[in-house]
């Protein structure tokens, strides 16, 4: 059987799991690529692979089985987590979405987040609003105990994972936008990243302070909405600029 070429977005979720995983839920598996990946690397017992589309998990299912894998990964057409039973998976991966549909996934499968006995390792990769994804963990008394950060094809991805167990203390606007983990290892790829929206930000801004210097010196009114996305670019660049301090004198 050909060797199995994941991503780097999908190598950095499949290195977040704890080698003594038992069993796996994959959310959203698509093509079950990861899940292969955890049984092929003894990374998992047993995988619980878990899409809400017939279409993708039929390949899924061709591709469990070129790979002799049906004893190992079970395929199941779900909404999220609604075919995952309390305690069955010790580790949930979701990966590949919007950070509000993770929240929400979340949000409706919370039954097994409280496992009494043991909740689940969270493995996520959330596309967008990831600050959200990140207060909702701290909401639901997880905590956030590695992050990875890559660019692959022009684009940044971010990879948390989470346990069981709230932790005390304040964060900053900076470290629930861009990860308190992120910034104290000051990783280079968040740095990389920082620069580069910095000079964004900085770039709209340019431009609406020259389209309101325009409006004034024509005597035409300014809309309200400019005046607002002024303030609200000036307040993420003021964040930005707090996350970069984390990188000065290293």
């Amino acid at each position: 059987m050909k060797d199995l070429v994941l991503s780097k977005r999908m190598e950095a979720v499949v290195n977040m799991i704890s080698p003594q995983s038992f069993t796996v839920a994959d959310v959203g598996c698509d093509h079950a690529y990861i899940s292969i990946a955890l049984i092929k690397r003894s990374l998992a017992s047993q995988v619980i692979a878990m899409d809400v589309r017939r279409g993708p998990l039929e390949i899924a299912k061709r591709n469990v089985k070129a790979y002799a894998m049906e004893e190992k990964i079970d395929l199941r057409l779900s909404d999220g987590l609604d075919k995952l039973d309390i305690g069955e998976a010790d580790t949930i991966i979701i990966a590949g979405m919007g950070g509000l549909l993770i929240k929400s996934i979340l949000e409706k499968g919370k039954n097994v987040l409280l496992d009494a006995n043991k909740p689940p390792a969270l493995i996520l990769q959330p596309q967008s609003d990831i600050r959200e994804v990140r207060i909702f963990l701290h909401t639901q008394a997880y905590h956030i105990v590695q992050e990875t950060m890559l660019e692959e094809e022009g684009k940044y991805y971010t990879v948390l994972k989470a346990m069981p167990g709230k932790k005390d203390g304040c964060f900053s606007d900076a470290e629930w936008l861009y990860g308190k983990y992120n910034l104290e290892t000051r990783c280079a790829v968040l740095q990389s990243y920082l620069q580069k929206e910095n000079r964004v930000l900085d770039n709209i801004l340019a431009g609406l302070q020259q389209t309101i210097k325009k409006a004034g010196e024509s005597g035409t009114f300014v809309p309200e909405k400019t005046l607002e996305r002024m303030d609200s670019v000036k307040k993420e660049i003021a964040i930005n600029l707090s996350a970069m301090e984390y990188y000065k004198n290293t």
